[in-house]
């Protein structure tokens, strides 16, 4: 992992970072040298759990390795354990990103609808591309029993080209610094433009690299130290001494310098995976090995503890020793285990209770495939002293042997296949069964006849254990992500950001502007995405109660008031999705007339604008018409929306009218209405008519002749 953490150097140049690395007498510099050696210890007392999860890895990528005992001329892997894997991380992708636009709801302490802070998180989700990490980090969470994130704020620049037209100078004034532009003609030019992308930046890093002192810890915010690894480059590592984060001696040789301090690793995570890629690291992968600790720590003696960022390239080599730059104090990795172990801070690999299971699967196929290929050889058995020529017995297809009959038979090797091929089902399904995945998570139907009942009973045992799974890791690591991006862009951004805002129900899906955020505003975020499922698991109940309420008669409510417009807001969002819902129930209330003079301005810069139902529609066309008439009206817009203003005179103008009478509607529960015979009732749900049964003895009706 070569990813720097941001610090205080992203502030203004007046706030000089302060760094206790260049005061080696100082007391916070003493403790940082004897934290050291508790690191190394650390990571030497997880050198077994490493050459643990080198196998798990092995499994996954379906890698032979010294754990198989047959050998053989078979060198078939079966992949069962990493399908298994694949369709876990599959299933519950599936639960947190069930809806394409919205994954976060939040309730603010000012009990105001937060939508400009949601639309901010979705436009960071998408821009950070969070479901292809999340992908990644499920699987890597089942393969070593850890899920882990590094989250940071990444500020970059590039400069980009434009071409824009100018009025081309043709003379300067003398004695001032103006010039004289010719207005009756334009030229293009190339302008150079900075642009500035800033936003937060997750990274799934390997479990090799934590370690978390002590490590019975099971909350990483109540650690005394957590460390992390870092790999770190020539370029990042002079980056870093110009923010004033790392403090080297003038003098020195970065390139030597990062040569002496690659470290001696048995094992490289980073370099391991790649390799697994089929792509080799030799000669483009040089980095210092930096370890990066957090703890909380006083760094004078008059300051309050804070967190503090540590950063060691080896014995009695400290480099850095500065204040963590986020406002909330927090450490900037999350960090859970995918099943919670009591007095452990790191979980246990998925793949560790099936490990043994694969690799007799893969003895007993490689077995099975010898036989079966011994048995499709026949064998041949001749006594050679009646068949000395038996030598000539060796043709090709259809040929004559020249050898007495009676004295040769033919053989075949017994077919061990089969059964071999029986035992790796049965171990096949142990392993599915340990894993929590079935036939249909694989993407291949139960054998045998299910009925419609067993099936659904299934489905639902299947989803209950993806729910499960999917449930913690909201809790373990989105919800933390998600308060990381709402706190670090309130820190960290200093411009205006367009995002694209879905609204409440009855708005338009906009662009909308979202300022700086205050420090002081308070939200609880949540992660929407198995709650989201859940729901539409329980509208069919939802559209049954609904058509309950509305049979109540009013003097049976006792003073309340019924209002069915939350419960059709909630399942329209539900079943359409935030953007196609505000254009199912139209709020009116959330529109505003626009005045005629604005939206001539709107119309001509291309922005086609809504009739609303209180504007003055005779003024509007009047002001519009002549709008038309002096700019010519080059879009086409302006003559579109007059249309529209006289469709709405004409609907104004048949809702005045007296309405028709009654011819009837579909049916109300209660009675509490006319109704048409046949017709569903409110929230039905569509099925086919079932045929009317014939009386007992009667003829079957015959069919059209011809």
């Amino acid at each position: 992992m070569a990813k720097k953490p941001k610090t205080e150097a992203d502030k203004p140049k007046a706030d000089k970072l302060e760094n206790w690395a260049s005061k080696p007498d100082s007391d916070i510099y003493v403790k940082c040298e004897d934290m050291y050696p508790t690191l190394l210890k650390g990571y030497q007392n997880r050198e077994e759990a490493d050459e643990a999860i080198e196998e798990y890895w092995s499994i996954f990528n379906a890698s032979p390795d010294d754990n198989q005992i047959y050998v053989g001329n078979s060198k078939c892997y079966l992949p069962v354990v990493r399908d298994a894997i694949v369709a876990r991380s599959k299933r519950a992708l599936k639960q947190l990103f069930p809806s394409k636009y919205k994954h976060v709801e939040a309730v603010g302490s000012d009990g105001q609808n937060p939508q400009p802070q949601l639309a901010l998180l979705e436009h960071y989700i998408r821009k950070t591309k969070l479901r292809s990490i999340v992908r990644s980090v499920l699987m890597a969470g089942d393969v070593t029993g850890q899920w882990n994130v590094y989250v940071d704020w990444q500020k970059t620049s590039r400069n980009v080209s434009n071409m824009v037209k100018r009025n081309p100078i043709v003379a300067d004034v003398e004695g001032a610094e103006l010039e004289i532009e010719d207005v009756t003609e334009e030229v293009d030019e190339m302008e150079d433009e900075e642009v500035i992308e800033e936003g937060p930046d997750v990274v799934d890093f390997a479990t090799e690299d934590f370690i978390v002192v002590p490590p019975t810890c099971t909350n990483l915010d109540k650690a005394d130290i957590s460390c992390l690894k870092l790999r770190m480059s020539k370029d990042q590592i002079k980056g870093l001494i110009d923010d004033g984060i790392f403090v080297l001696d003038e003098e020195s040789d970065i390139g030597a310098w990062v040569a002496d301090r690659k470290g001696k690793e048995k094992v490289v995570p980073d370099k391991k995976r790649t390799s697994d890629a089929g792509i080799k690291t030799e000669g483009t992968l040089k980095y210092a090995l930096i370890y990066w600790a957090q703890a909380y720590m006083k760094p004078d003696k008059d300051k309050p503890k804070c967190l503090m960022d540590i950063y060691f390239a080896g014995d009695k080599d400290i480099i850095g020793i500065v204040k963590a730059p986020a406002w909330g104090q927090k450490r900037s990795v999350i960090s859970a285990p995918v099943d919670r172990v009591a007095g452990s801070f790191n979980g246990i690999s998925k793949i560790e209770g099936v490990k043994r299971l694969q690799w007799n699967l893969n003895d007993f196929w490689n077995m099975g495939q010898d036989s079966a290929m011994y048995s499709l050889l026949p064998v041949v058995m001749t006594d050679p002293e009646k068949n000395p020529n038996y030598a000539m017995m060796v043709f090709g297809l259809a040929a004559v042997w020249p050898v007495d009959p009676k004295s040769t038979q033919f053989q075949s090797f017994p077919a061990l296949w089969k059964d071999a091929a029986g035992m790796c089902e049965n171990i096949k399904q142990q392993i599915h069964q340990s894993l929590d995945v079935n036939e249909m998570m694989m993407g291949a139907m139960p054998k045998g006849r299910k009925n419609s009942a067993a099936m659904g009973a299934q489905q639902q045992e299947q989803s209950v254990a993806v729910i499960d799974h999917a449930e913690r890791f909201e809790d373990e690591i989105l919800n933390p992500l998600m308060e990381r991006f709402f706190e670090y862009d309130a820190q960290y951004r200093d411009e205006e950001l367009t995002v694209v805002s879905q609204g409440d129900i009855g708005i338009k899906a906009s662009m909308q502007k979202i300022p700086r955020q205050q420090w002081g505003e308070r939200y609880f975020f949540q992660w929407t995405g198995t709650a989201f499922t859940m729901n539409l698991n329980r509208m069919q109940q939802q559209i049954a109660f609904m058509n309950v309420l509305r049979g109540i008669p009013p003097q049976q409510l006792n003073g309340r008031r019924l209002d069915i417009t939350p419960i059709l807001e909630n399942m329209c969002e539900n079943v359409f999705g935030a953007e196609l819902a505000g254009r199912v129930l139209i709020d009116d209330r959330n529109k505003y007339s626009v005045p005629p003079q604005i939206e001539d301005e709107m119309l001509l810069n291309g922005i086609m604008v809504e009739v609303h139902e209180g504007d003055d529609d005779a003024q509007h066309i009047q002001q519009h018409q002549q709008s038309g008439q002096q700019s010519g009206d080059p879009t086409g817009l302006i003559r579109t929306h007059i249309q529209n203003h006289m469709k709405a005179m004409e609907i104004k103008r048949q809702k005045a009218m007296p309405p028709p009478p009654p011819q009837g509607q579909p049916g109300v529960p209660g009675g509490a209405g006319p109704g048409v015979p046949g017709t569903p009732r409110p929230g039905a749900q569509p099925a086919p008519q079932r045929p009317v049964q014939q009386p007992p003895g009667s003829q079957p009706q015959a069919g059209p002749v011809g």
